[in-house]
């Protein structure tokens, strides 16, 4: 049986908040495109949260205009 931990996420949680606590229990933080929940694996229909931390540098690139 696989036990799932609902997140009670108000206006000011903030999603790497979610992410610690997930980090913190040794699971993974995983949607469904409707609930996001705290859990040890990842169902099928479920995936998980991906987030990617960038440096400072890329995320200046990113916000360059393009020259096309």
């Amino acid at each position: 049986m696989t036990t799932a931990q609902i997140l009670k996420v108000t206006d000011a949680t903030l999603l790497d908040d979610c992410i610690a606590a997930a980090k913190r229990q040794g699971m993974h933080l995983i949607t469904n495109g409707r609930r996001t929940v705290i859990s040890p694996v990842i169902p099928a229909g479920w995936v998980k949260v991906a987030v990617k931390v960038k440096t400072p540098k890329a995320a200046h690139l990113e916000t360059t205009p393009c020259a096309a």
